[in-house]
Formats: structure tokens, C-alpha cells, sequence
């Protein structure tokens, strides 16, 4: 506006001064005509202006709203807290090592406990954490039948070869007829014990033995003399010096600091005692926890566990 007004004066001082000049009518004409193409092109600069600045603001709106537009397509930060009991080692261990992968999925764990007692399967049961990480599924069998409470496996993650270790002998074939060989009492595990005894040619079970009922009464006869005692597992590796040979888990031997790579006798590779991620009803279905198992059966997961642990704990197949 400014601009077209200044147009204006400068077309009037003209005319004034064609006007001055020209005492006739082609005069008066010609001012008129210079004062009409003044005003044409103040209105046409003007219009310049007008594009110009609408040009401008049009610019800053895209901008503004392509930068909107961007903050609404980010994802939202979700992020939620599964809770869980777990052993040290190597059940720790190994969720540790998935804990990147698991933070892309904005899942993060939080370890209520890492060393076992018999509250742990309470915590379970009652909903104090949302799995459990250290059972095998006949000890989860056991766990329902003992304390009339639903259970489910979301699958295996990895397995402990049950192993016969010794502090006095480098190997099997050292051990002394009646060999003293402690073992655990829980039924579950007793079953390994006696089956890898069973299968190293130390004596013969009952047919009808299973996971649930094992006990040296379902020996039928030793075909090599040995003497078993039964003992609660926490106790094994604390007196495992007052017998000749010893059976525990792999993850007690590791926490222990045994070298599992010398050993007498343990199961094979194709244990079925897999390790597993345990829930009660309210999280079979959790989609947290199914991303989890899914993260923990991964290739990156099972490398680690066959680079770490030299065999003593293997991928759950």
C-alpha cells in the first residue's frame, strides 16, 4: 500500500509538471494518461506484493504442518515391567543376554528373586510375578498336583543335562564297587538320577517308574553295587565331599563353581527336561510374555547359550 501511494505522488508531481509545461488540451490529455499508467503499476506492484506474502505464509502453514505431521506418525513410547523368579544362574544369565532385543519390544524385567526357596512357587501361584523361570514340565506337573493350582508351559528355553560329579574320582570308571552316590529326593529330579544310573549300567528300574512316583523302590536290582542316599538337593553340593559321587543340576554346579566340563556321567542331548517359562491363566495369553519366549528361542539367544556354557547348559530343541 505504501508503495502504491508513493506511485501516486510521483504520477501527480508529473502532471503538475506536464501541466506547467502545457498550456493546451493534448497536454492536459497526455497528464491524464501518465496519472492512469502510474496508478496501473502501483496496483500491479502492489498485487506482486500481496502474491509474495501470501507465498510466504503459505510456506510457514506447510512447514508447520509437515512438522506436526512428523511428531504424529512417531510411536508412542510403550513399555511394561514383567516380573519374575528366576535361578541365578544360568536362567539370569540367559534373560540377560536377550535384555536388548527385549527393550526393542518395550519390554523390560524386573527379578524379584534369584535365589530359589519354596515361596517361589507361591509368588507364582498368587500372581506376585508374571512367570517363572526354572522348571522343567514334570516339576511343574508336580507343583499343580501339590498345591491344586493350573500352570502352563509357554515353551522351553534350555536344558541342564542332569550330571554326576565327583571330588575324589576323575571318572566313572574310577569309582569303587558300593560307591556312596548322593542324589535328590524330589521325585522329579530323583527320576533323572536313577534314569542316567539306569543307562550307565548301575542297575534296572521299574517299567512303571515315572516322574511323579521315584524313589530307589523302584529299583529292581543294581547290576553294579552302589549305595544311594536320597537328600534334599540344597544340601548335595555343601557334603558332596563326604560321598563318592554326587548328582545335581548343571545351573547348582555353575553357581558352585564346579568345572562341569569334568564330569562322571549326565544325560544326553536329548533331554526332555527343557527349562521353561512357567504362567498361571492370567498370562497365557499375555503377548508380552509370548514376545518373550519367542526372544529367548531366538538363534541370537541359542548362540549364546552354546558359546557360554561349554555344554552344560544346551538349547532346548
Amino acid at each position: 500500500m505504501k508503495r502504491k501511494l508513493a506511485f501516486i505522488m510521483a504520477a501527480a508531481l508529473t502532471v503538475s509538471a506536464l501541466l506547467a509545461g502545457c498550456g493546451n488540451n493534448g497536454g492536459t490529455q497526455e497528464a491524464a494518461d501518465a496519472e492512469e499508467t502510474a496508478e496501473d503499476t502501483a496496483d500491479a506492484e502492489e498485487a506482486a506484493e500481496d502474491t509474495a506474502s501470501a507465498a510466504d505464509d503459505t510456506a510457514a502453514d506447510d512447514a508447520q504442518e509437515a512438522e506436526t505431521g512428523t511428531e504424529a506418525k512417531e510411536p508412542s513410547a510403550e513399555k511394561v515391567i514383567l516380573k519374575c523368579v528366576c535361578d541365578l544362574t544360568p536362567h539370569s544369565e540367559i534373560l540377560g543376554a536377550a535384555r536388548d532385543a527385549l527393550a526393542a519390544e518395550g519390554i523390560e524385567l524386573n527379578f524379584v528373586s534369584t535365589t530359589w526357596d519354596a515361596t517361589w512357587n507361591d509368588m507364582l501361584i498368587d500372581g506376585e510375578v508374571d512367570f517363572a523361570y526354572f522348571m522343567h514340565v514334570p516339576a511343574m506337573e508336580s507343583i499343580e498336583e501339590e498345591m491344586g493350582a493350573t500352570l502352563y508351559s509357554m515353551g522351553g528355553i534350555h536344558v541342564e543335562p542332569y550330571t554326576c560329579f565327583s571330588y575324589k574320582y576323575a571318572g566313572k570308571e574310577d569309582l569303587p564297587e558300593n560307591a556312596v552316590i548322593a542324589i535328590p529326593n524330589d521325585a522329579s529330579n530323583e527320576y533323572r538320577a536313577l534314569k542316567v544310573l539306569e543307562a550307565e549300567g548301575y542297575l534296572k528300574l521299574n517299567p512303571d517308574i515315572t516322574a511323579a512316583n521315584a524313589s530307589v523302590n523302584e529299583i529292581e536290582e543294581y547290576l553294579i553295587p552302589i549305595e544311594i542316599v536320597e537328600m534334599d538337593q540344597a544340601n548335595i553340593i555343601p557334603s558332596a565331599a563326604d560321598f563318592d559321587a554326587y548328582f545335581v543340576n548343571a545351573n547348582r554346579a555353575l553357581e558352585a563353581g564346579i568345572n562341569t566340563s569334568i564330569y562322571l556321567m549326565r544325560e544326553g542331548e536329548d533331554s526332555e527336561y527343557a527349562n521353561i517359562i512357567t504362567v498361571t491363566e492370567a498370562n497365557k495369553d499375555n503377548e508380552y510374555i509370548k514376545t518373550l519366549v519367542k526372544i529367548l528361542q531366538s538363534d541370537d539367544v541359542k548362540n549364546f547359550i552354546t558359546e557360554h556354557y561349554n555344554g552344560a547348559v544346551i538349547p532346548a530343541k
